[in-house]
């Protein structure tokens, strides 16, 4: 895994196959510090739109995926057992954006491309 200016790579998006993607925001999420997988999720998104975390809400992000779902995967743990530690990584669409949620805990967006300048 490469570091490019501060982005992290690892390979691009999968979805939408006839679609460019572009990296606009990223955020590493940290089990034991942030609590909930869905407040990063709900940042990353904020700073990819260049808005306020309060402004992302329509539609609301359970609307769109089931994060407890995904961070269970991939951090959860039941009681009495060690954490989970699934690999992997989940795609999923938030209005125009491409949300990208990894198993190491990076969290990245992307936005469409205008193919015709690429």
């Amino acid at each position: 895994m490469e570091s490019n200016n501060g982005r992290i790579s690892g390979g691009e998006p999968a979805l939408s196959g006839d679609t460019h993607w572009r990296q606009v925001a990223q955020r590493h999420y940290e089990p034991d510090r942030d609590g909930g997988l869905t407040t990063p999720i709900v940042f990353a998104i904020a700073e990819a739109a260049d808005v306020s975390p309060s402004e992302v809400k329509s539609p609301p992000l359970y609307e769109t995926v089931d994060v407890a779902g995904i961070e269970d995967a991939f951090f959860g743990s039941s009681a009495g057992t060690a954490p989970r530690r699934g690999t992997g990584t989940v795609e999923f669409h938030y209005t125009d954006y491409l949300v990208k949620v990894r198993s190491d805990g990076w969290i990245q967006i992307y936005e469409p491309t205008d193919t015709e300048s690429l």
